[in-house]
């Protein structure tokens, strides 16, 4: 039997999406709010990969990252046509705000806020992990420097609001979101 949610939130029937840079934590926050919401977890890459029928690496390695990226699109397109019976929390790919199309859809399908950590905090947080096509790069602060750079812009344009989550914990973030997305959800 699943425990009640700790704050249940009306959210219109529309999704919380996390957003932010590999590493940011949008999936650990994304479990975290779902167990506080009682909301199910989406992730867009996870989802992707079922539909594809392969791992992100090799869409990339095959298809390029374009492709993924109209994959994203097509993605949240569906979703914004075709809500879910229940909200949800939806964790996304890094890059998901590389296409201006994609930071509209994200602020039309719901409350989107974005997790901004720090280098060294997304160094630590990347450390072991292997399954991340654009780290594959003997200089991982580099690159991180250089999708901070280039992405930092859209996350801001894309979210509702920006968390600067460096030092939170997760369930301190989970929390601060859960208050923010009651303050926006209450506006409609």
């Amino acid at each position: 039997m699943l425990a009640a949610p700790i704050h249940p939130l009306d959210t219109k029937g529309r999704p919380i999406i996390l957003i932010g840079l590999m590493g940011c934590g949008k999936t650990t926050v994304g479990k975290a709010l779902s167990k506080r919401t009682g909301m199910p977890l989406l992730d867009t890459d996870a989802i992707i990969e079922e539909q594809i029928g392969c791992p992100i690496p090799q869409i990339f390695a095959e298809k390029g990252e374009a492709h993924f990226r109209a994959l994203e699109t097509a993605l949240l397109r569906y979703l914004l046509q075709n809500p879910t019976p229940n909200p949800s929390i939806i964790s996304t790919g890094g890059g998901i705000v590389v296409r201006p199309e994609n930071r509209r859809l994200l602020r039309m399908l719901g409350f989107t806020v974005w997790l901004n950590v720090s280098i060294n905090a997304l160094l630590v947080r990347t450390a072991r992990s292997v399954n991340r096509p654009l780290l594959q790069n003997t200089d991982r602060r580099a690159v991180f420097e250089r999708l901070d750079a280039e992405r930092r812009p859209f996350y801001q344009e894309s979210a509702h609001l920006w968390l600067e989550a460096s030092t939170m914990d997760v369930n301190t973030v989970a929390v601060r979101v859960c208050e923010e997305a009651e303050k926006f959800f209450a506006a409609f």
